[in-house]
């Protein structure tokens, strides 16, 4: 018996078990569809509606697995799904809506992903037949419902209006709506993120793309009402969704850790401070012990500090608002605050003498030596951080990146470093993007640049 024969074969018996010619119809439709699609139920502490959203999704005959992934509940969401006939992937704590679409992305069997609301308590066969059915047909990728009433309160003041500015092409009715369907290896072919900007993301990502997203109406829904606490860290994260796809925010980096000497500024701090005040043939001699090997580079540094004693701190912060600093410098960290990134400096210069040259607010944090003033004068004492190098470097830049993205929750690949010099090699191993600033090519840096502007372009 061939294939189509056994396909008339159940037509006919579909036929005999429908009385209601319609359904009889339907069942013989589904027949030759050669797909089956994957119900993925994103749920966090939904234990009162879940029961009857799964059941309701299991009546499709276009549905052959329904998976809920219980993202960190507290309440009894993975016990009720699971006896509703679901398959329950868990988080172990709650990570965000985006981050269990993707898990449950991972989860599915099917190629095509129709992901449904677990509060969504009126959904109905219908409604999941019509997300499905433009994928089955192959008429898009994507497809996203509206329904029978304007957009939420997030769609309507946030979202569209903020769209029709900076991605007039995007016209859907509701581009935030939770119940759409996708397919498998396009949604993980997409960069998005992990929390209720998701939405959005693949809308934006999908019209990048030139991926034409259909809308079909499902009537009515009915969902509970997030309070307004909730609506909030919503909007925020939709409204940096729209300014990083639009270029506005950062998107691929969080972290930009800079060095100071021959990277902000366009000379050594120390070198043109001795000149101000004095102490050049003192900082030879120390520098020449130190190239030697008689002291090492952090006794060097301590050996600077005490050339520095008795000198006024009022005089000192004058002399550093002279260096040199290189073109754009304060405009390009300007530029990158507005963006959203974390801006950190890691250098062997004095905090006295980077303050002074640099407004501290525009960086996150700080990392260098320190001296010590008393009665606004400088003691001549110094503190450095306690990174140790094993390189023999005044400390280990390498791990002070490494408590900084700690700190700020970048990960490496979410870091870019910039520095000038074989001493700013233990920071770069330790960052996704290594970049080398000025003439000097780093054979260590991914990236070299020769003006501070540039950073722009490489950090978006």
């Amino acid at each position: 018996m061939n294939k189509l024969d056994k396909l008339l074969r159940k037509a006919r018996r579909a036929f005999s078990l429908e009385k209601n010619a319609a359904k009889a119809l339907t069942a013989f439709k589904y027949l030759f569809l050669q797909e089956k699609a994957t119900v993925i139920i994103p749920c966090y502490n939904e234990a009162k509606t879940l029961e009857r959203v799964v059941k309701q999704c299991r009546t499709s005959p276009l549905v052959s697995e329904v998976v809920v992934v219980d993202d960190g509940s507290a309440d009894d969401s993975a016990a009720v799904a699971t006896a509703a006939g679901a398959r329950v992937v868990r988080h172990a704590k709650n990570k965000g809506k985006g981050a269990a679409i993707m898990t449950g992305a991972r989860a599915a069997r099917n190629s095509i992903l129709i992901f449904i609301d677990a509060d969504y308590e009126n959904v109905s066969q219908t409604a999941i037949e019509a997300l499905a059915m433009p994928l089955m047909n192959g008429e898009a990728s994507v497809c996203k419902a509206t329904f029978d009433r304007d957009g939420g309160r997030i769609t309507e003041l946030v979202a569209k209006p903020l769209l029709e500015f900076v991605f007039p092409e995007v016209t859907l009715r509701q581009p935030l709506s939770g119940q759409f369907a996708i397919r498998k290896e396009f949604l993980q072919k997409l960069d998005v993120s992990t929390d209720w900007g998701i939405d959005m993301e693949i809308v934006l990502e999908s019209t990048k793309q030139g991926e034409r997203i259909l809308e079909v109406n499902i009537g009515r829904v009915n969902h509970k009402h997030r309070p307004l606490n909730e609506l909030s860290t919503t909007s925020k994260q939709v409204i940096r969704t729209i300014l990083q796809k639009a270029g506005f925010l950062a998107q691929k980096h969080k972290l930009i850790i800079l060095d100071f000497d021959n990277t902000l500024i366009a000379e050594s701090s120390i070198t043109a401070l001795a000149e101000e005040f004095e102490f050049k043939e003192k900082l030879a001699h120390e520098r020449k012990n130190y190239y030697a090997g008689r002291i090492t580079e952090r006794e060097l540094t301590r050996r600077i500090a005490a050339m520095l004693r008795g000198l006024n701190g009022r005089e000192l912060r004058a002399a550093s608002k002279k260096l040199r600093k290189r073109q754009f410098a304060d405009e390009t960290l300007v530029y990158l605050k507005r963006m959203g990134y974390k801006t950190a400096i890691v250098s062997y210069a004095f905090r006295h003498i980077i303050t002074s040259c640099f407004d501290p607010a525009l960086f996150d944090a700080i990392v260098c030596p320190t001296l010590e003033e008393k009665n606004g004068k400088i003691t001549g004492k110094t503190e450095i951080p306690n990174y140790l190098s094993q390189n023999g470097y005044v400390y280990s830049k390498g791990k002070a990146a490494i408590a900084l993205m700690r700190k700020f929750k970048a990960k490496p690949e979410e870091t870019i470093a910039v520095g000038d010099s074989e001493s700013d090699q233990e920071m770069f191993a330790k960052v996704g993007l290594p970049v080398a600033i000025g003439e000097k090519t780093l054979e260590f840096a991914t990236v070299n640049i020769k003006s501070l502007p540039e950073l722009m372009i490489i950090a978006s």
